[in-house]
């Protein structure tokens, strides 16, 4: 007994050395500060409640808008947003959150604005009712696109508000912006398009953007592994941290780039999973607006495609941790991470 309990002294001694010896991470010292005020496992459970609520809201939509829309499931915003957006950053040198959170605001105040405006309208006529569109779905879609850089100019101000604070996008960003495109606008007019994103979507704007999930995530993970036993296969994947950080990045951005081919894509892999059918009844049919609004399944399948990318031995001990953790169901997340590899690599 004696020697039992020493060799589990020494063993849990390794451990400790071992976790002391590694380095910390690029990525561990930007997000160590980050919760000083909410712990760590507080704001994972906030991030999973936020991401149940944006799917919730999915599913409250008024049926006439997923019915009636002339291109079937496919993104409400134009395909070229994200690239749109990921320019303006770059140029006005704003964080990569802000580019997310532009178009993730813009998808959602495009929706609500369908939503909202393309409702059933019943008229008493005597002895019937009769039902009338207040308008086509087709016109508000060209209303929408015809306005799509001014709403999306608008966004961008909103997120980076939100994202950073003390280097705003201005009014006169604003008109820059789209004078550069081609698309002049006064300042009235600026003003009172965010004070339109804002109204629609009931000032509820601050929502966590795609890269707070990914980011929690990997730092979950981090801290996790960091108490198992000492693997070796655990300790070579702590030494890449700040590489499987960046992989994961650089695939959250591709789908971002490419919503309509990649996420179309997961929902027909989803829908074929054998091992995922049995998760239907529970969670719903799989479409493109419920795949989009869960974050929590795109940043989950992106750790697991850089893991699978970088140390592929690991893949199994991070499915298990993101399942238990995020509750992201692994066969799930298998199949985005399976798409994810098989892209063409990212430039």
């Amino acid at each position: 007994m004696g020697k039992e309990v020493k060799d589990f002294e020494e063993s849990h001694a390794a451990v400790q050395v071992i976790c002391e010896d590694l380095p910390i991470s690029n990525f561990e010292l930007h997000w160590e500060s980050q919760f000083l005020d909410i712990s760590l496992k507080d704001w994972l459970k906030y991030l999973c409640y936020q991401n149940d609520k944006a799917i919730s809201w999915h599913d409250t939509l008024t049926i006439d808008l997923r019915t009636s829309h002339p291109l079937g499931e496919s993104n409400l915003s134009p395909p070229s947003v994200f690239g749109i957006v990921y320019k303006w950053c770059q140029k006005l040198k704003q964080p990569v959150g802000v580019s997310y959170r532009t178009v993730e605001l813009y998808e959602r105040f495009t929706r609500s604005y369908c939503s909202q405006t393309f409702y059933p309208k019943t008229a008493v006529n005597k002895s019937e009712f009769v039902t009338a569109k207040k308008i086509s779905f087709q016109e508000i879609h060209t209303e929408l696109r015809h306005q799509s850089l001014l709403h999306l100019v608008s966004c961008l101000q909103i997120a980076s508000k939100l994202e950073n604070g003390y280097k705003v996008v201005t009014v006169k960003d604003a008109v820059d912006l789209l004078q550069q495109s081609k698309r002049p606008s006064d300042r009235s007019t600026i003003v009172n398009s965010e004070v339109l994103v804002l109204v629609t979507l009931n000032h509820e704007v601050d929502l966590p953007p795609i890269n707070d999930f990914l980011d929690t995530f990997i730092c979950q993970l981090i801290r996790v592994l960091k108490k198992k036993p000492a693997l070796a296969k655990i300790k070579q994947l702590l030494l890449k941290v700040d590489e499987i950080h960046q992989v994961s990045m650089d695939f959250i951005r591709a789908i971002y780039f490419d919503q309509q081919v990649i996420i179309g894509r997961i929902v027909a892999g989803l829908r074929l999973d054998e091992s995922a059918k049995g998760l239907i009844s529970e969670k719903g049919v799989y479409d493109f607006h419920r795949v989009q609004s869960d974050k929590v399944l795109l940043a989950a399948g992106a750790i697991t495609a850089a893991v699978f990318i970088i140390q592929p031995n690991a893949v199994s001990d991070v499915l298990r941790e993101l399942h238990r953790r995020t509750g992201a169901y692994p066969s799930e997340v298998a199949v985005v991470s399976s798409l994810l590899v098989d892209l063409e690599p990212i430039v």
